[in-house]
């Protein structure tokens, strides 16, 4: 530091001396006042006259005018020959008074210049300053250090928790963790969290899903195993020579039933990936149309039938004509069979270009926990109905799925022991 320090000052001197070197002759005096003032350094001269000895002295007292008292100093002969040719800079330790003087010498014309920078002696200042460093920097590295294991807390804790969350959600135990972090850990807990969320419901789902699957397979093999029993019986009967010739209807009978059902569950596999080709149609024409190929059935079981539309009023909706048929066929279908009390209901209302249809008819005493239940395939809602009345039991899930894939707010009612289905198109 004492070095470069004395490295500095000497180019700081090298300036000094060029600016003193272009100081006019007319105004010397004057410019080395200003270079004395805008260098902060001491300027002295003398003129090359006399002895050695008493150049040095008129130096010397020329700088204890200007405040600087020098116990050693002096200029050799070859000095004074080497500046004949450049400059020259010399450094005079005071000794005692702990102070060193740079001193870079010029001649112009038969005048020495010296120029004077008092040097402090810096050894004690550094070794102060060093030991100050040393103190400073054994406070700085136990500080970091401490700050550095406080940080590394802050971001392997969550880590760490995020990485048992990891786990447990690899082994299907699906959970949070609350991490508040305002930083890239805090989002990434976020994000793991809500993936955590969708997947336990997705896995739910898929429970479920294979839940029903494997109810539907366990319905489905029961429906088809009483047809099958039963052709199987008559078959042995025909082979028996029993046959008093009804045994092939039967058989045929139960063959259409199978028939009936396969073609049933394929159109319902169908409608679980089938896009809707949808188009602008009247509702109210279609339940007119639909109801009237029931007529004849309504009139044989004496059936109160109400069906109240307003003829003046257009009841248009944006749908699956097909779907929607398929709805109204299954929905008026089924109020036939399960009517109790020999009164159906139809009901079409228009709102704000949202049209309401509610279809309503007697099911006498059922509990209303069962209603979540009818959704189901092959779900019996009255378990005293024959089978042939029932049906497939597959009408109501077709009619489910059809509305789903419409999006259509849809659900029954049960009141007074009538049950009202409505569904809404907006």
């Amino acid at each position: 530091m004492d070095r470069y320090y004395i490295y500095e000052q000497r180019k700081v001197l090298d300036e000094v001396a060029s600016d003193i070197l272009s100081v006019p002759e007319n105004d010397f005096l004057n410019g080395l006042k200003q270079i004395e003032e805008e260098y902060a350094v001491t300027i002295v001269h003398s003129e090359i006259s006399g002895s050695l000895n008493q150049i040095n002295e008129r130096i010397k007292l020329a700088f204890e005018i200007k405040k600087i008292k020098l116990n050693k100093f002096w200029i050799t002969e070859s000095t004074l020959n080497a500046l004949q040719e450049k400059n020259i800079n010399k450094i005079y330790d005071q000794g005692v008074s702990k102070y060193k003087v740079l001193t870079k010498f010029i001649k112009i014309d038969n005048t020495i210049i010296a120029i004077g920078f008092p040097l402090p002696h810096m050894e004690e200042a550094i070794e102060i300053i060093n030991r100050f460093n040393m103190f400073f920097m054994i406070i700085s590295v136990i500080l970091i250090i401490f700050l550095v294991v406080i940080i590394s807390k802050k971001i392997t804790r969550p880590l760490e928790s995020l990485k048992n969350l990891s786990r447990d959600i690899a082994d299907l135990k699906f959970r949070k963790e609350e991490i508040k972090t305002n930083d890239e850990v805090g989002e990434l807990a976020k994000s793991i969290n809500s993936m955590s969320e969708k997947l336990e419901k997705a896995h739910y789902e898929i429970n479920a899903q294979n839940m029903r699957m494997r109810e539907l397979m366990s319905d489905v093999s029961h429906e088809l195993k009483t047809p099958l029993s039963i052709v199987k019986v008559y078959e042995q009967g025909i082979l028996d020579g029993l046959d008093d010739g009804t045994f092939r209807d039967v058989i045929e009978e139960q063959i259409e039933k199978m028939d009936l059902l396969i073609a049933k569950l394929l159109f319902w596999t169908e409608l679980e990936s089938s896009s809707l080709n949808k188009s602008a149609f009247d509702l109210g024409k279609r339940i007119i149309a639909i109801t009237g190929k029931y007529t004849l059935i309504i009139q044989e079981n004496s059936i109160d039938f109400s069906l109240n539309i307003d003829a003046d009023e257009d009841y248009f909706i944006h749908a699956e004509q097909e779907g929607i048929d398929v709805v109204l066929d299954n929905l008026i279908t089924n109020a036939i069979k399960y009517s109790n009390d020999k009164r159906i209901e139809i009901t079409l209302t228009k709102s704000n270009n949202i049209v309401k249809l509610t279809i309503a008819n007697g099911v006498g005493e059922i509990d209303e926990n069962e209603l979540e239940s009818i959704w189901r395939p092959f779900y019996v809602l009255e378990k005293s109905r024959s089978k042939e009345l029932s049906g497939t039991g597959l009408g109501l899930p077709i009619i489910k799925t059809i509305l789903d894939n419409h999006n259509l707010d849809f659900g029954f009612e049960l009141k007074n022991n009538r049950l009202t289905f409505s569904v809404t198109f907006a």
